[in-house]
């Protein structure tokens, strides 16, 4: 265990020295103040470039509208973002040898892998909570909020489990190519192969795809049991992508 908390100390270190840390929160910190404003000034906006004989009637903005911004933003650009930001951790302990100097130590590489995941999880965790957390107070203030909490938490729960998947897609990525380039081309052909699939809505309900489709309609209390499939297969592909990671480190060959 203590081994296992330096190493996660290590990780915080590197990612505070990167920028990696303060750009994830800067990332979604911005996700969660833009959504609800989007939500607020696009009617005011589409009204202001009305010209001429041009009549623009826009409903007016309302709490679902916000939500709506809100999963929208964190499954495109929080989700590409997460990516970006963390495609270099493996890849760079790779490429710049520093795994050799730990595993000279007589370092379990298990360890490894484990501790990088678990950081970059406690990291999601904080960042999503945080875009989370901004986007309810600011759509309290400008929309209040008539929805039931349980269902708003519900939905936040989806993107929160899919970016658990997506982490350790990318983890196991990084670990079979060693370069960046590598980590990010399996990751998407992952995303890929997902969205190909999505298609046919028989096989998308089994998919962590379907996990950022519309969490919105849970905050209406539509579709609950359409959702448990896809938190059961994440979560089991999730952790299918942790042990094949170790499997493969403990197998590779680091010089």
């Amino acid at each position: 265990m203590r081994i296992f908390l330096s190493l996660l100390k290590k990780e915080a270190i590197e990612g505070a020295r990167t920028k990696k840390m303060i750009s994830t929160f800067i990332l979604f910190l911005f996700i969660g103040l833009i959504s609800p404003l989007t939500a607020k000034l696009t009617p005011m906006i589409l009204q202001s470039i009305a010209t001429g004989n041009i009549d623009i009637n826009v409903a007016p903005p309302s709490e679902i509208d916000s939500w709506t911004q809100f999963f929208k933003n964190i499954s495109q650009i929080g989700m590409f973002g997460l990516a970006i930001i963390l495609s270099t951790q493996m890849a760079n302990e790779f490429q710049k040898g520093t795994l050799i100097n730990l595993l000279s130590k007589g370092l379990p590489r298990y360890q490894v892998v484990l501790s990088k995941i678990f950081y970059n999880f406690i990291l999601w965790f904080i960042a999503y909570f945080c875009s989370f957390i901004l986007t309810y107070f600011y759509t309290r203030y400008f929309f209040g909020i008539s929805f039931l909490i349980r269902n708003i938490l519900m939905a936040a729960l989806l993107p929160f489990v899919f970016g658990l998947f997506l982490i350790s897609l990318e983890t196991l990525a990084g670990v079979i190519s060693g370069n960046v380039i590598g980590t990010l081309i399996l990751t998407t052909a992952g995303i890929v192969i997902q969205l190909i699939l999505s298609i046919r809505d028989e096989i998308v309900k089994y998919m962590p795809i379907a996990l950022i489709g519309k969490p919105v309609n849970l905050i209406k209390g539509i579709g609950y049991d359409d959702y448990y499939v896809p938190i059961i297969t994440g979560s089991i592909l999730l952790v299918l992508c942790i042990v094949i990671s170790i499997a493969v480190i403990n197998k590779k060959q680091i010089s």
